[in-house]
């Protein structure tokens, strides 16, 4: 007596193929649908962000030393005739520590 093990493989392969076919269908929709909505995103920016974008691009463009003033300032410290005057570098650094402050207090 021979037994047909045959017979439920072509049931469950269509099973198997009908579920493939739908998640490939699924999946198209989702991606169709993303693409719907992506192209309804935007961004806008603020006027700081957009202020902070110019100033970047400025000070990226510029020399950031100025090697003729530190030329000079070398010359100055070698030769002794570099003075410090520390009334004024000690009222910067207190407008510096205040305008830090005030910045980053808020």
């Amino acid at each position: 007596m021979s037994i047909n093990i045959n017979r439920q493989a072509p049931q469950s392969n269509l099973n198997i193929d009908q579920n493939k076919a739908q998640k490939q269908g699924n999946a198209s929709a989702t991606d169709n649908t993303s693409k719907v909505n992506s192209n309804k995103d935007s961004v806008q920016l603020t006027s700081q962000a957009v202020s902070l974008n110019n100033m970047q691009k400025q000070t990226s463009s510029e020399s950031q030393v100025d090697m003729k003033r530190v030329e000079t300032l070398k010359a100055a410290i070698l030769n002794g005739d570099y003075k410090i005057n520390s009334e004024k570098l000690a009222n910067n650094i207190g407008k510096f520590e205040t305008d830090f402050n005030n910045a980053y207090s808020s």
